[in-house]
């Protein structure tokens, strides 16, 4: 922020008094929180894709390990016979 910018924020905080402040501090708290949420909302969208890559790799692995065993005991059922 410029100085003609602390300089405005001063006189409107002058001709306000305590209120101007509250909301001042309101407005800083507003913007902290709504770069908080929107930073929580992109993580939150990588854990899904984590999840959803994660469960895409188990169900993968199922399907093969659930192929060698039919291939092995297609094996030893011709072994046996």
């Amino acid at each position: 922020m410029d100085s003609a910018g602390f300089i405005a924020l001063a006189e409107m905080l002058k001709a306000t008094g305590p209120y101007g402040l509250v909301a001042v501090l309101g407005w800083a708290f507003w913007r902290i929180n709504e770069k908080k949420d929107r930073e929580l909302k992109i993580l939150s969208q990588k854990v899904v894709a984590m999840a959803e890559a994660q469960t895409a790799a188990i169900t993968r692995m199922e399907t093969a390990l659930l192929a060698l065993k039919n291939a092995l005991e297609h094996m030893s059922s011709r072994k046996g016979n």
